[in-house]
């Protein structure tokens, strides 16, 4: 629900269980920008929006030559909605894990108990479909250019055809868990990176959407 108008999501996707990693993403692109180096297994973060783009369509163009995608599929980023849907996990609470903020340390990363530094993905607990990291550790791009919600319900919205800025979502380690609930969305320019700032791939079929 967004402002009390239902969201429907009528197409199939998969998303990833962890956020993208450091090792995973120099491995594709040959570089890490990461501001947190030295563990592979960490988020890669400091990557802008094209940074992660590029990376999802690395991914898709290696799994294609390899012939382990269907033709018609392809790796990107999750749409706003997408991304909260699997947050949320069939929950309606502010997370994944209740409305409880003193509960959170079992399953994020977050200022309170960080040590103002990202960790390696997957070491708290899951939400209930399985999904790592979900809350807190980086925030995650989304495909989505920033808007304010339309005030109507929706299907499989993918925000505004243009716009400033991209939307990402889920908190980070820089930040208190009040900012990682599953319905809190913030804003950056598509070309900036900053080191609170990841992504996760998901897995669709192709289909028209904002330009990017």
């Amino acid at each position: 629900m967004r402002i009390k108008f239902p969201v429907t999501i009528t197409r199939d996707f998969w998303i990833g269980k962890y956020e993208v990693t450091q090792g995973e993403f120099s491995a594709v692109l040959g570089r890490n920008p990461s501001h947190f180096p030295g563990e592979p297994n960490r988020p890669v973060e400091k990557v802008s929006f094209f940074d992660a783009s590029a990376y999802c369509a690395a991914i898709t163009q290696r799994e294609r030559q390899a012939g382990r995608l269907p033709a018609g599929y392809e790796y990107r980023l999750p749409s706003e909605a997408e991304w909260e849907y699997a947050c949320r996990a069939g929950t309606t609470n502010l997370f994944s894990f209740g409305d409880d903020p003193s509960v959170a340390y079992q399953f994020a990363w977050t200022a309170e108990n960080s040590e103002t530094t990202t960790h390696p993905v997957g070491l708290k607990r899951p939400n209930p479909w399985g999904l790592y990291d979900m809350h807190g550790n980086v925030w995650e791009w989304c495909l989505d250019w920033f808007a304010p919600y339309p005030a109507a319900p929706l299907t499989n919205p993918a925000g505004p055809a243009s716009s400033k800025f991209k939307v990402f979502r889920g908190g980070g380690w820089n930040q208190d868990i009040e900012y990682a609930r599953a319905a809190n969305r913030f804003m950056m320019s598509p070309s900036n990176g900053i080191h609170f700032v990841g992504f996760r791939l998901a897995l669709g079929q192709i289909h028209s959407s904002p330009t990017q």
